[in-house]
């Protein structure tokens, strides 16, 4: 009897133990480890979202709210205001106020932090100073009116840890005030555990523990949650995701704010097809965008015509359809002098979203039927995220990319990264910069939409990107958890509640 008790009591704990662990099957471990600032979105920053907060924050239903700051007001177009929230501490004990802000965006405005992506974030910042400890002022140079929506995605980080370990030791030993600390990055067995931080503002109520678990094939993530070994899947394929539903699992798709293209590199030396608008144009009526989303993605998609979806500001429903006609797209080839078509190179991202790779060969299938004859170069993440920051792509003529405005839910986000004003630009065009900077200057929001809705009119005909359909945003959940909350960064893991 005093056996069976033991084993009884030994059952009880493992599974109490695993009740308390949240264990999520991803695709990739952040390139630069607990470094931040060098990628804006998943799948990165479904691990950073762990570990460390902005001073806004995007809500669960896309709406921006309180992180770091409590509130925040505008005094005149150019000066913005930030209560802090009393009580924060980092992961070590250091204490959050307005001096860790000051010093945070001062690190970050130093010429050797250029480099990092949401950096880019902060051009338009003068200055930034404590005006007493919990609130901080920001200038600006000229009026912006995303700016509270921009630092949503600066995650605060212990700056007099990143001072002592530098950028790379830092990475390695990431220090925030999230709700879950790193225990180790698992680099030889694929799976990043973290604890609960126990005196974070934002703990977890029911979970102890956190395991992100690197899985790149959509197959082998199927099969990890079918067989118990993890609870939250992303991006299943479209069978898998009807599949597991008969299954009993949880099937949740919120609307989508991104969108897979292919970005046209045509800030280059030498003399490409691309550089020419009617080719790029060409491209766009080849591709089959509604079986892509049909027959590929089961439904579950929707063709992309424009750089926005309905779900963001900026959109804009007067804009029609693209055409599938690959009679057109010879057309305008022979016009541009490529009668007969040319060779391509495009590098893609693949196992990051829902039947990406299927997508990109349905592309290059269909532009090969005009006499466009596309090699696809598989990336990792981190490759692609060095090209991307330098624009050095070699011989390469296009990129995927997304047109990601969920960090903000406005479309100037990636109307932004299609511009002149990216450092290191692959597309450029000047007739536009006018639009955009007034669209940033316009604080009110019936105007801004107007000024954002011409910029898809406009880029719509300078086509930078071949369009191709939404990226939907499908999580699935095992029958232990009852809810688990998405935010564009990833799950909300302090609001995942357990099946009793």
């Amino acid at each position: 009897m005093r056996y069976i008790l033991l084993v009884l009591s030994a059952v009880l704990i493992t599974s109490l133990s695993e009740a308390a662990t949240l264990r999520v099957g991803g695709t990739q471990a952040p390139p630069t480890l607990g470094n931040p600032y060098s990628a804006i979105g998943p799948p990165p920053s479904a691990v950073w979202l762990a570990m460390f907060d902005g001073l806004t924050v995007l809500d669960e239903n896309g709406k921006l709210a309180p992180a770091l700051a409590e509130s925040w007001t505008n005094p005149t177009p150019t000066t913005w205001v930030f209560k802090l929230r009393p009580n924060v501490t980092f992961h070590n004990g250091a204490p959050f106020n307005a001096q860790t802000v000051v010093d945070v965006m001062t690190m970050l405005k130093a010429p050797e932090s250029q480099k990092y992506i949401s950096v880019a974030e902060l051009r338009v910042v003068k200055e930034v100073k404590a005006l007493d400890a919990m609130t901080v002022q920001f200038t600006t140079n000229e009026p912006d009116a995303v700016f509270p929506k921009r630092l949503n995605i600066i995650m605060i980080v212990e700056p007099k840890a990143w001072a002592e370990l530098g950028a790379d030791g830092f990475a390695q030993k990431p220090i925030g005030t999230g709700p879950f600390e790193l225990v180790d990055w698992g680099k030889s067995t694929g799976r990043i555990k973290m604890k609960v931080f126990k005196n974070s503002w934002r703990k977890s109520a029911e979970i102890d523990a956190l395991e992100l678990f690197t899985i790149m094939e959509t197959s082998s993530r199927v099969q990890a949650i079918m067989s118990d070994q993890v609870d939250i899947i992303i991006a299943p394929g479209p069978d898998d995701a009807k599949l597991l539903k008969e299954e009993g699992f949880k099937i949740s798709q919120p609307p989508t704010a991104v969108l897979m293209s292919i970005a046209f590199r045509t800030e280059r030396p030498d003399k490409a097809p691309l550089k020419d608008k009617r080719v790029r144009q060409a491209l766009n009526l080849a591709v089959d965008r509604v079986a892509m989303a049909q027959q590929i993605l089961g439904g579950m998609a929707q063709p992309a015509y424009q750089g926005a979806t309905p779900s963001v500001l900026g959109y804009n429903p007067a804009l029609p359809p693209i055409p599938y006609d690959p009679a057109a797209a010879k057309t305008l080839l022979a016009e541009a002098g490529y009668p007969n078509g040319f060779d391509l190179k495009f590098e893609v991202l693949t196992n990051l979203g829902n039947s990406d790779t299927a997508i990109y060969q349905k592309m290059a299938e269909d532009l090969g039927k005009i006499g466009v004859k596309v090699e696809l170069r598989q990336s990792t993440f981190a490759s692609w995220l060095r090209k991307y920051a330098t624009n050095e792509w070699g011989d390469i003529d296009a990129f995927s990319i997304t047109w990601n405005s969920a960090p903000f839910q406005d479309v100037i986000r990636p109307i932004e990264y299609f511009s002149c004003l990216k450092a290191a630009p692959f597309f450029c065009d000047q007739s536009v910069m006018p639009l955009i900077k007034q669209s940033n200057q316009t604080l009110d929001e019936k105007e801004r939409e107007k000024l954002l809705q011409q910029i898809m009119v406009q880029f719509r005909d300078s086509a930078p990107a071949l369009l191709l359909v939404d990226f939907p945003a499908m999580m699935v959940t095992s029958p232990r958890i009852k809810e688990a909350p998405q935010r564009f960064m990833g799950v909300a893991y302090e609001k995942v509640k357990l099946a009793k």
